[in-house]
């Protein structure tokens, strides 16, 4: 039983070295300092743009006091506007979810575009009616050819391995998983941050780049990986942002001190613009 609960350890240290290697690896931009105290309210903004259809709003809150279970206040009635360089959108607040601005039917984005998000308030924050971010949408990075899932009884996980061919440039990504369709990767820590650095412009062949408890996935289910092509400013604020978060729900309950974002005026959070490429394969439990 101590051999192959060594075994297993050895395994599992093997096969996450790469992971913890990466997800730290990369380096930290100017910070910002949030005020934790009870009267600070900060403008939060959490946005994207991709080529998905499904995938493009910005949601505005209002960073809450520390000390409150509170869920942060939706930022109702201000003007949302998206400039690619060549037209405006305009994102329509959902009248059923305050504080939630959606893109118009059709709309998506395009690899190589920089994108400028537009934020007018009908009333300040924090002195500030008006806020801006800008980001640029990388190429889709990896050619994948399959991923592949390989289940550890000992720890009763699943491990994610990807067969890719990895581009010369520098490039750093973010992983999610869906289950039948449902992304299991929904919390900020579930996410998984890297950079290219192990395989830079190499054949990844089954390197493991996420791991998923049996919980979450059984033999038989359809497993789907996302790997989305991130700028490094995005994956630096992701990090951060898993480093200081708290275990609490939702996003921005509590200060966020210390993390770097891409919007002026004091404002938190981040706009992100990227690109993903998909793979799917079936779960199933490894022969003996």
């Amino acid at each position: 039983m101590q051999n192959k609960m060594s075994r297993h350890i050895n395994k599992l240290l093997a096969t996450s070295l790469g992971i913890l290697i990466l997800l730290f690896s990369t380096s930290c931009t100017e910070r910002i300092d949030i005020d934790t105290g009870s009267t600070y309210t900060r403008l939060a903004v959490e946005g994207y743009v991709t080529p998905q259809y499904d995938k493009q709003w910005v949601r505005l809150t209002k960073t809450s006091d520390y000390f409150s279970n509170i869920p942060p206040e939706g930022v109702s009635g201000a003007q949302v506007v998206v400039d690619n360089g060549s037209s405006l959108t305009t994102f329509i607040e959902d009248a059923s979810n305050p504080g939630m601005y959606i893109a118009p039917d059709g709309y998506f984005g395009v690899p190589n575009t920089e994108y400028r998000l537009d934020i007018e308030l009908t009333e300040s924050i924090n002195e500030s009616k008006s806020y801006t971010a800008m980001e640029k949408m990388p190429y889709p990075g990896q050619e994948v050819d399959s991923i592949a899932l390989e289940y550890d009884d000992f720890f009763e996980i699943w491990l994610v391995k990807l067969y890719a061919q990895e581009p010369p440039t520098e490039d750093y990504y973010m992983f999610n998983g869906y289950v039948n369709g449902k992304i299991v990767t929904d919390s900020v820590e579930s996410k998984n941050i890297s950079d290219d650095k192990l395989f830079n412009g190499n054949y990844t062949s089954g390197a493991v780049v996420m791991v998923i408890r049996e919980a979450l996935l059984k033999e038989g289910d359809i497993f789907t990986m996302e790997l989305s092509n991130i700028t490094k400013e995005y994956a630096d604020y992701m990090i951060q942002l898993q480093l200081e978060i708290r275990p609490q729900d939702p996003l921005f309950s509590g200060p966020p001190a210390n993390v770097i974002s891409n919007l002026d005026n004091g404002a938190v959070g981040y706009f992100s613009c990227y690109s993903s490429v998909f793979a799917s394969t079936v779960a199933k439990i490894n022969p003996k």
